[in-house]
């Protein structure tokens, strides 16, 4: 089990000397294209209340008020400088409708019961607690609320399993990779009693990737 307040201190270190550079970055497209396709998975209307955790610069966030027209989106991040980065990009008549806070994954600064969606993209490997995680977020859903979650898929590929083991190690804030039988079991030990994979397939030459073994997984908290 990984440690976490030193995984917590190394994620915020990582993701602190990103942000100032984060939106530019070659794969940043990809890390659209994902949070869209995550995204995609929900039943969204104008009353809409979505958390974005591990928002990162905002973009789901801003792009679920602006041009998905929801009631209220939230992110969180466990950097500042992200949050920070975030909060900068925030203009106009989605100001009202848009909130960022610092905060880690398995200590979401909201009460229960608070969103009808929560979204997590590409941060679910980070988390040195993921149960609790998975935990956090069934609480802050309303009955009934969907739960989306996209991560990589090292049971696809060879290539997505060495990268996974060679990041355990070159990255401290690195937890793993899950297999997707072994993300399924989490939700289901978090509470989910049916969770879905609706996607796991391999992306080619797509947004800066060569190459990504993907897999989205949804939830609803039961009545």
């Amino acid at each position: 089990m990984a440690d976490k307040s030193y995984t917590d201190q190394k994620n915020q270190e990582f993701f602190d000397n990103w942000a100032t550079k984060y939106d530019g970055f070659k794969i940043s497209p990809w890390f659209q294209y994902t949070q869209k396709l995550a995204i995609e998975q929900f039943t969204l209307g104008a009353t809409s209340r979505v958390l974005d955790i591990g928002c990162g610069t905002g973009f789901a966030v801003t792009y679920l008020a602006s041009v998905l027209g929801v009631e209220k989106a939230c992110g969180i991040d466990i950097s500042d400088k992200m949050v920070a980065k975030a909060q900068e990009k925030v203009l106009g008549e989605i100001k009202q409708k848009v909130e960022f806070r610092q905060a880690a994954a398995d200590c979401i600064p909201y009460p229960s019961g608070s969103f009808g969606h929560v979204l997590c993209t590409n941060s679910f490997h980070h988390y040195p607690h993921p149960i609790e995680a998975l935990q956090e977020m069934r609480r802050v859903l309303t009955p009934g609320g969907e739960l989306v979650i996209f991560e990589n898929a090292p049971d696809l590929s060879l290539y997505t399993w060495a990268w996974d083991r060679l990041l355990r190690i070159i990255e401290k804030g690195h937890v793993r990779y899950y297999t997707s039988h072994a993300l399924g079991k989490l939700f289901k030990q978090a509470g989910f009693e049916n969770p879905q994979l609706r996607v796991l397939r391999n992306e080619f030459m797509k947004y800066g990737k060569l190459f990504a073994s993907i897999q989205v997984w949804y939830a609803r908290k039961e009545s």
